[in-house]
């Protein structure tokens, strides 16, 4: 090999190993088997190589989705497409059960033009690429509000068992309570037991996979996530989540609120409260993000 494939060679594999330990909770240990690291070079699964092109094509997208955005994330998650997330890892994108079958009732109403004045107020909004940061969003307020259409809870998950993309990684998205009300708090400093939330949401736990009451009472992600919560999947289950059979013993997450953007190119991103964000992948291993990142590829 020459001297300009081994400099190439050290960069990736110190770019991937960059990327997992800067992504690794406080509190869990991140690191990988042989047999895991392995596959991080892999393809996402064949489901995401056989994927409709209208799923990643803008022009394709709208012009087969139009207004019907509930329609296009279930084709999302049916296909079990990958996000290309936080520069390089591949995280799949799963609805609950409770969200996907909300979001099948609003897609199925949108098509009747009876019912489609009543729903297209429930349809998912993607924010233009003018709004990339959640608090940009109108009526943003730090909280834990989530309303299945313009914010969603969700979470980040880690060693999930056979997710999409090869790096055991998910985004899950959940069904929020829609009778939560916000009440304004004042703490903008960041102290106490509020830790910097503008407001409080009266929602309750109503999606048996989704978040908590302890995960909803002790929101706080506009905070970096090293010095939040993370849960493994005992803490989960003691806390009433239905987590251990869908996704393993080994997994572990971080609950987040989620939101959808376009860019100037008329991608869709998934964004959450953070910062942290991704795009569709299209199936792309690794290795080859990394290198189209490196190069402009």
């Amino acid at each position: 090999m020459s001297l300009l494939g081994v400099v190439i060679l050290l960069l990736f594999r110190g770019t991937i190993s960059a990327a997992f330990l800067n992504s690794s909770p406080p509190s869990f240990s991140t690191s990988f088997s042989s047999k895991e690291q392995s596959v991080i070079s892999m393809t996402a699964s064949s489901t995401n190589t056989q994927s409709k092109s209208q799923l990643f094509t803008p022009t394709e997208r709208d012009e087969i989705y139009g207004t019907n955005i509930a329609q296009y994330l279930l084709d999302l998650n049916d296909d079990g497409t990958t996000f290309n997330f936080c520069g390089g890892m591949m995280f799949q994108l799963q609805l609950t059960d409770k969200l996907r079958s909300h979001l099948a009732s609003v897609a199925a109403a949108s098509t009747t033009a009876t019912d489609e004045k009543n729903n297209s107020n429930k349809q998912p909004i993607i924010h233009p690429s003018s709004m990339p940061l959640m608090n940009l969003i109108p009526n943003y307020e730090k909280s834990a509000f989530a309303d299945n259409i313009s914010i969603f809870h969700g979470r980040e998950l880690r060693k999930v068992n056979n997710a999409n993309g090869g790096m055991g990684l998910l985004l899950q998205l959940s069904y929020a309570d829609p009778s939560g009300s916000l009440s304004t708090i004042n703490d903008s400093k960041g102290g106490g037991e509020n830790k910097g939330a503008t407001a409080k949401w009266s929602g309750t736990n109503v999606d048996t996979q989704g978040w908590s009451a302890d995960e909803i009472s002790t929101y706080d992600g506009w905070r970096s996530d090293k010095v939040r919560q993370w849960r493994d999947a005992k803490m989960y289950e003691t806390e009433g989540v239905s987590f251990t059979n869908i996704y393993g013993e080994k997994a572990f997450g971080l609950n987040h609120r989620f939101f959808l953007h376009f860019d100037v190119k008329n991608r869709m991103w998934l964004c959450a409260e953070d910062g942290c964000e991704g795009t569709l992948s299209e199936g792309k291993s690794l290795m080859s993000t990394i290198g189209g990142m490196l190069f402009g590829k």
